[in-house]
Formats: structure tokens, C-alpha cells, sequence
């Protein structure tokens, strides 16, 4: 079959039904469960300092902008990894890059468990982000690499599952651990989950076919591991490689009329116009994903339910938690029978009138509003904010600029992150339960630029079937 034979309309998957083994194999899903336990840790830190915040500043003698700043330097070292990732990832491969993360979440992990001042603190946490900036641009590469496009979707957003499974891990420690005694074994425990996920990396997972095919030029090796992902589905597999190469040689004749696409860097992609659908929905699906006010909850959510629940407000905050990862992997089921756009306004909608919500039951102190307002808010973006940006990007970007797309798009996310994070606590002191408001304003400007701007990419192999032109 030669390269011409199979068009990037070819379809992957036949109208026969399959059986459930040969779709999702057990090289696939342990892929992919894999590079998850990166994201696992991601959620954990995120959440880690939530519930023994008060301890740790007795411990190690912080007042509140210390602890801010421990907090928040997380994201720092996310913003300053994610931004090479990328191209780490084009240059060693993806298998390496998770051993280069795991070594980093395993260092900082450490650090933070034997920290005896601020200093250290400080250092254990932005080594761990460095690994974090890491993991968030290489898991949806990953997967979105190993992956069926008919599975794209349900498995890109184990990404999202995976960071809520880390987030409530922490907080089920936290029941029984955030003593003055104990604080220090919650933050120990990421350096064993770091450990499993170095000696994973190292020992079990596969290599991303495509990078091996069409980077390293290892197309034997390449063919031999999508073969294994596909369970030996030797059509599936030339197609999917035939598409592959298609891009690629669309990308080659790109190059050779511009010849200054050659050396692709981070100013390419934010200048040439070629690249302006995907930097546009890679910023403002980032940007709007965090000043939705998410880690306002993530990062401050035991504070705020202690004055409503004073004795059970951890407990709360681990009801609140198991409900998000249920109803993300619930959504994820449906993400490729109902496609990204209408999940994603569904849910930027709800999360809008939950935040109205929200805000009238913090002003008039009315734990019940408030309560069920947290639960809707968090479930709604579990639905399809959550998720549903990571898959994206990858998904509107040209194949030559997929890495420094996912890198761009990351470190908006970090970006904003910081933001939320370091400005809430000063907005919700200022204007207490107000803040929320602001947030249900930024989902109704979210809510405008998804369905005026953002395609549907559901079943969709190719950037020029995703925008519907006629080449990249």
C-alpha cells in the first residue's frame, strides 16, 4: 500500500462492531494507566497543603504570605518545565521524558516531607512543579498518541480522572494524618507514588508509535508496538500510519514553500499566522479553564467550608472530591458519542449559574446553598471544563507545532493558576463571597468564546478536517 492509497478521511474504525478486547487492549489501557500515575501526583500536590496549611506554618513559623508563596511556587515550577517539555518530548522521546518527571516529583516529594525550614519548603515544592509543568504537557500527548481516534476522547479525559484521583487522595490522608505529628507522612506519600511511577516508566511502558515512526525513524519498532496497541489489527495500523505520514509529507511541502518554518520555536507559534486557530483556542481554552475559579476550591476549599462545617469541613471537602472523580469518568464515557463542544458548554453554563449560587450562600450564610452550589460547581466542570481543553489542543493544532501548542497552552493554565491562586484569598477578604461573581462573568465570556470559536473535533483525525479546509 503506498502513501497515497489511504486519505486522512480513511476511516479507523469499521461499522462492524468490535469486541470490548480488541478496542481496548491491554497494552492501551496499561499505556495509558501508566503516564496517568504522573497525573495522579499532579492532583496530589495540588491539593497536599489544603487541609494542614494551619500546621505546617506552626512548624516551620510562617505567617500567611509564606504559606501563600509555598502554595503557590507550585506553579512556578510548572510554568518554567512546561514551557520546554514540548520539545523535550520531540527530542528524547516520550517514554524518557516520564522517567525525567518522575525523577523530579520524587526529588521534590522528599525534599517537602523533610523540610525543617522555609527555604526548603519553598525548594520541595517547586521541584515537585517542575514535574507537575511536565506531566500536563506530556500525558495528553501521550495519550492522544497511543490512542484510537474513536478513543481519544474517553481516554484523554483520564487525564483530568486522574488528577481528581490524586486530589482526593491527599484529602483521605489528610482525615487521619493532618495531626501535628503526622502532617509530614502526606507529603511523603507523593515520593511513593513518584517511586512506582520512575520504576514504571523505566521497566513497562511502550514508547508513542508515532513519535518512533515519524521522528526517530524507527519504523520497525514503531509498526511492532502499535501492533501490540492495536492487538495485531494490521490494517488498523497501516492506515493509522499511512494518515500519519500524509501529515507529515502535507508538513514537508508547508516547509518547502516556507522555508522559515524550518526552526519551529515558541515565537513561530505565537507570530506566524498559520498557527493562529490553534494559539487562539490553546490560550483561551487555558485561560478560561482557571479564572473559572476552580482552585479557588481546589486550593482554598477546606478554608472555605470551615466557617459552614467547622468540625467536618475536610470530610466535606472529601465528599466533594469522590463526586468530581465519579462524574469525570461518568462524562468521560460520553465525550465521543456527544463531542467536545456541546459537553463543554454544558458545562461552562452550569458552572456559571453555580457560581451566582455559591456567592448568594456565602453572603447570606446559608450552608445548604452553599454546599449543593460546591457540589454542582465542581461536578459541572468535571463534565467537560476539566477535561475537555487538555484534549483539545492537541486536536486543533497542526502535527509539526502539537508540542509547543500543548507547551503554550500549559503554560497559560500555570499562569492562571498562579493568578487564582495568590489573588483569592486577597479578593474573598475584600469582598468575600462576591468573588464569586466575577467568576460566573469570566464563564459567560467563556461561555461565548467556546460557541462562536472552538470546532468540534469529535472523530476527527486531521487539522484540516478539524477546520475544514483543504490542507495544513
Amino acid at each position: 500500500m503506498n502513501g497515497d492509497s489511504v486519505s486522512s478521511a480513511t476511516p479507523l474504525v469499521s461499522g462492524v462492531s468490535k469486541p470490548f478486547s480488541d478496542i481496548y487492549t491491554v497494552p492501551l489501557v496499561s499505556s495509558v494507566a501508566l503516564v496517568c500515575l504522573t497525573s495522579i501526583q499532579y492532583g496530589f500536590h495540588m491539593s497536599e497543603l489544603n487541609a494542614p496549611e494551619e500546621l505546617i506554618k506552626g512548624a516551620l513559623d510562617l505567617d500567611s504570605s509564606q504559606i501563600g508563596l509555598v502554595t503557590s511556587i507550585f506553579s512556578i515550577g510548572g510554568l518554567v518545565s512546561s514551557t520546554f517539555a514540548g520539545q523535550l518530548s520531540s527530542r528524547i522521546g516520550l517514554r524518557f521524558s516520564f522517567v525525567i518527571t518522575a525523577l523530579h516529583y520524587t526529588l521534590g516529594s522528599y525534599v517537602e516531607y523533610s523540610a525543617q525550614t522555609y527555604l526548603w519548603m519553598l525548594l520541595g515544592r517547586f521541584v515537585s512543579g517542575l514535574g507537575a509543568g511536565f506531566a500536563l504537557v506530556l500525558v495528553p500527548l501521550y495519550i492522544n498518541e497511543v490512542s484510537p481516534v474513536s478513543l481519544r476522547g474517553v481516554l484523554g479525559s483520564m487525564n483530568q480522572v486522574s488528577i481528581n484521583v490524586g486530589i482526593l487522595l491527599a484529602q483521605l490522608l489528610a482525615i487521619n494524618w493532618s495531626t501535628e505529628t503526622h502532617w509530614r507522612s502526606i507529603l511523603g506519600s507523593g515520593a511513593f507514588i513518584a517511586f512506582v511511577s520512575l520504576l514504571s516508566s523505566v521497566f513497562l511502558l511502550e514508547e508513542s508509535p508515532k513519535w518512533l515512526i515519524l521522528t526517530a525513524g524507527d519504523e520497525s519498532k514503531g509498526l511492532q508496538i502499535l501492533n501490540r496497541l492495536r492487538n495485531h489489527n494490521t490494517i488498523q495500523c497501516t492506515q493509522e500510519v499511512q494518515i500519519w505520514k500524509e501529515e507529515k509529507r502535507k508538513h514537508a511541502s508547508l516547509i518547502e514553500s516556507n522555508p522559515s518554518l524550518q526552526n519551529l520555536s515558541f515565537y513561530t507559534y505565537l507570530s506566524n499566522r498559520n498557527y493562529s486557530n490553534s494559539r487562539i483556542v490553546a490560550t483561551f481554552a487555558m485561560v478560561g479553564q482557571q479564572f473559572a475559579g476552580i482552585n479557588s476550591i481546589v486550593f482554598y476549599g477546606v478554608k472555605i467550608l470551615t466557617g459552614l462545617f467547622p468540625a467536618h469541613a475536610i470530610l466535606v471537602n472529601c465528599l466533594i472530591s469522590t463526586g468530581n472523580m465519579v462524574i469525570t469518568f461518568i462524562a468521560s464515557l460520553f465525550l465521543d458519542r456527544l463531542g467536545r463542544k456541546p459537553m463543554l458548554l454544558g458545562s461552562v453554563a452550569v458552572m456559571g449559574l453555580a457560581s451566582i449560587a455559591l456567592s448568594v450562600g456565602i453572603i447570606f450564610q446559608n450552608s445548604a446553598l452553599t454546599l449543593l452550589s460546591v457540589l454542582t460547581y465542581v461536578g459541572s466542570f468535571a463534565i467537560g471544563c476539566g477535561p475537555i481543553p487538555f484534549l483539545l489542543i492537541s486536536e486543533v493544532s497542526q502535527l509539526e507545532i502539537k508540542d509547543l501548542a500543548q507547551s503554550w497552552a500549559t503554560d497559560c493554565n500555570w499562569v492562571s493558576c498562579f493568578l487564582v491562586g495568590f489573588l483569592f484569598p486577597v479578593l474573598n477578604s475584600w469582598i468575600g463571597g462576591y468573588t464569586f461573581l466575577l467568576f460566573a462573568a469570566v464563564c459567560a465570556a467563556f461561555y461565548v468564546f467556546i460557541a462562536t470559536f472552538v470546532p468540534e473535533t469529535k472523530g476527527k483525525s486531521t487539522y484540516a478536517e478539524v477546520w475544514e479546509t483543504r490542507g495544513d
